[in-house]
């Protein structure tokens, strides 16, 4: 593991350890529960946060993982040594091509606090995910989180809370049970297949609220936790070709589709879709 880490460290300029170290101070003391382990090594485990996972613009998947080390790791030689104890790392994947590179790394001693961060500059090269690799573990931890993966329709809800204007109930009973698989290359939603989605995250859910005329609170959201991520379908396969992925701080998932939310569950392992070539292609 320290190999691994001095590797990373040549990747990246130098910044100082200033007022632009809060906001990894501020991760260093999230919750514990936020961190779900993703791989032990003899000497050091590593976690992602996963409250952490966000979608960038360019089909940019970004992460943050904590490496923590069984002994403090050493910076520097002879009286100008410091020890870390923790390794905080965010990591940009690029999914069109499978490539990866460290978007900063802060490392922090024994009590938690930030002694170095170096942030990379746009001149750092992607590196390609190597099969097997560990960073290609990172990258499939990061890929099973909200929103991405394989979910399942367990209900539905309307946005202003009144079913009667709807018709077809029958029709969307038949919605419950249906599969939703999400990926970076492709997006099923029952039958209807998009083949180029595009996701994009959105920083201002209240004004998305707004646009849509709809109340967070009416579909069982709050306010406070909600995350909206537009989904957008450059290829074929879809009727409707965006739709709009909302989150809080619970399991579920909510999912606009064909003007009803639909309630999202993550399926049980054994249920994982597993995409094949074809419909990768499609």
């Amino acid at each position: 593991m320290r190999m691994y880490n001095a590797k990373r460290w040549i990747m990246l300029g130098i910044v100082l350890c200033g007022p632009l170290a809060a906001p990894i101070c501020t991760a260093a003391q999230q919750s514990k529960h936020q961190w779900q382990r993703v791989y032990t090594g003899e000497d050091s485990v590593i976690e992602i946060n996963s409250s952490a996972v966000t979608l960038q613009p360019e089909r940019i998947l970004r992460a943050e993982f904590r490496t923590v080390f069984s002994k403090p790791e050493t910076i520097g030689r002879g009286e100008s040594s410091v020890k870390y104890k923790t390794s905080l790392e965010t990591i940009d994947f690029r999914m069109d091509d499978h490539r990866y590179r460290y978007f900063e790394i802060a490392l922090l001693d024994t009590a938690g606090k930030v002694i170095q961060k170096k942030t990379a500059d746009a001149s750092v090269d992607w590196k390609v995910l190597k099969a097997g690799g560990i960073n290609e573990r990172l990258f499939n931890a990061a890929c099973m989180l909200t929103p991405l993966g394989t979910w399942k329709v367990v209900e539905y809800r309307f946005a202003d809370g009144d079913p009667k204007r709807i018709t077809a109930l029958e029709e969307l009973d038949r919605l419950i049970g249906m599969r939703v698989h999400l990926h970076f290359d492709f997006a099923e939603v029952g039958s209807s297949v998009c083949s180029s989605p595009l996701y994009e995250e959105k920083d201002q859910t209240q004004q998305v609220a707004r646009e849509l005329d709809i109340d967070w609170k009416a579909i069982g959201i709050k306010p406070e936790f909600a995350r909206a991520i537009k989904v957008k379908c450059e290829g074929s396969g879809w009727a409707s070709r965006q739709s709009l992925l909302v989150k809080d701080d619970r399991e579920e998932m909510l999912m606009l589709w064909e003007g009803v939310f639909l309630v999202l569950k993550r399926a049980p392992a054994a249920e994982i879709h597993k995409p094949s070539l074809k419909r990768r292609a499609n």
